[in-house]
């Protein structure tokens, strides 16, 4: 029990860590139209989920990668504020298809890693 606790809390430092950085630093370089730095950190996180969670054996290690990194890296508290940020000012067009891409792409990037990670064991 303690050592998922803090497998889950170091992961999680260390995702949390790396969306920073991707948003700080990459995210100023893409452009404007949608906050595609969020969009991205949750593809990239379900992509990796999917692989993950059919790969890493070892529950502690699946733990930590899936429950602390990616449960850290990806932010689905982020694109919610971003969505509702479009809603309020009224750009409801925005809004709902930031939230369309946003579900699409991270199931699609999900079941994406499942079935590369089935194709290659």
């Amino acid at each position: 029990m303690i050592a998922a606790v803090l497998a889950v809390g170091l992961g999680g430092a260390l995702g949390a860590v790396t969306r920073a950085w991707c948003t700080d630093y990459v995210g100023p370089h893409l452009p404007e139209q949608l906050p595609w730095a969020t969009l991205g950190i949750n593809v990239v996180a379900c992509f990796a989920i999917g692989i993950v969670a059919h790969v890493v054996m070892d529950s502690l290690v699946q733990t930590m990668i899936c429950v602390g990194f990616l449960g850290g890296f990806s932010t689905m508290s982020t694109m919610c504020y971003e969505a509702v940020g479009y809603f309020m000012k009224g750009d409801y067009r925005r809004c709902f298809g930031y939230l369309a891409v946003s579900y699409a792409t991270a199931l699609g990037a999900t079941a994406l890693g499942f079935a590369i990670a089935a194709a290659l064991s």
